[in-house]
């Protein structure tokens, strides 16, 4: 098994980037996040234009307004309602361990969260699906460079007990903003038929398009 990769720190983030994505998506001018930041216009302006990095206190605060934009609920409420979802659902870190997988992937690979949830991408699955943690990341999902990103994919699942098992799925991905700061991977996904996987393989050009963040 490839030895897992180091989880990520806050000084991989790529700040420029997690900011202006922030302030354009939430459709604030820079004074209006300085305001709500507590410095000056000057100040977001230089974050964003890499000429200077937030300090430890601003590096939070930013995520903390991340996070009440996403969800009003504890990180623990929201990884067990992600925990209890019915679809395809699942959220992995920077080293690619799998943090929280729902009962919809569970149940889409025959298996139960023991067998998902721990594990290590490239450890639980072969092929495509490694494949595609390794362009999200090599593409800076975790850098906060990446928005969104859709893909068309044949998982093969390598279970505990030494079997494999292969399904195609048609993913959707993005970045989750945590407190902390940390950057995850929230996956979302449905299984498919062979033919619908090779018509959105068709429609993208691909196995995957990546969405870069503003």
């Amino acid at each position: 098994m490839p030895a897992p990769l180091p989880t990520l720190d806050v000084q991989t983030i790529h700040w420029p980037s997690v900011i202006r994505h922030y302030r354009l998506s939430k459709g604030l001018k820079q004074a209006a996040l300085a305001h709500d930041l507590g410095v000056t216009q000057t100040m977001v302006s230089r974050w964003e234009a890499a000429a200077a990095v937030p300090s430890v206190r601003i590096q939070e605060r930013l995520f903390d307004l991340y996070w009440a934009s996403q969800t009003s609920v504890s990180r623990d409420v929201w990884l067990d309602r992600i925990g209890r979802h019915p679809a395809i659902v699942g959220v992995i870190n920077a080293a690619g361990r799998i943090i929280r997988a729902s009962r919809g992937f569970c149940r889409s690979l025959d298996c139960d969260r023991h067998g998902l949830e721990g594990r290590y991408i490239h450890e639980a699955f072969e092929g495509e699906w490694p494949e595609l943690y390794d362009r999200l990341t090599s593409s800076g999902l975790f850098e906060g460079r990446v928005s969104s990103a859709e893909s068309i994919n044949t998982m093969t699942y390598l279970a505990l007990d030494g079997r494999s098992r292969s399904r195609h799925v048609h993913g959707l991905h993005r970045p989750s903003f945590l407190p902390g700061p940390e950057i995850v991977w929230l996956l979302s996904g449905a299984e498919v038929s062979e033919r619908v996987r090779d018509d959105v393989r068709a429609r993208l050009g691909g196995k995957l398009i990546i969405r870069k963040a503003i």
